[in-house]
């Protein structure tokens, strides 16, 4: 199922508003990182056009550690020679809200995250976040 589900990937199936987003924040000057425990990010990231839209990416690749594990968000602001306490994680789930507050980040809390008590932040929507 889940491999029928990649193949079947297309670039519309990541909105205009979130392209928009971290188009947005690049312009802003903020780097931005994708960190996912999966191995498939980077296919992912190919089959909806978003690869040029991280600088960096850590992913099941090169981490030995899940969420609630902080490594993978570690590895990926080292890979953007950034320190911990000069990032944020966006994070839809209470597993990686937690990794996030571990690793000494500041957390954004999406969709099912926002009911996580340790969240720094709280938000509706992806854009909410340039506010």
């Amino acid at each position: 199922m889940v491999r029928i589900y990649l193949e079947n990937m297309v670039p519309s199936d990541v909105s205009n508003a979130v392209r928009k987003t971290l188009a947005d924040l690049h312009e802003r000057g903020y780097k931005i990182a994708l960190g996912s425990s999966s191995r498939k990010a980077k296919i992912i990231l190919k089959k909806v056009a978003l690869e040029e839209a991280f600088d960096a990416i850590s992913d099941g690749t090169n981490i030995s550690k899940s969420k609630p594990d902080p490594e993978v968000f570690l590895k990926a602001a080292e890979k953007l020679g950034e320190s911990p306490s000069n990032c944020a994680v966006v994070e839809d789930s209470m597993s990686g809200i937690i990794a996030a507050k571990a690793g000494g980040f500041y957390a954004v809390a999406i969709s099912d995250a926002k009911k996580s008590p340790i969240a720094d932040l709280r938000i509706e929507k992806l854009s909410n976040i340039l506010h």
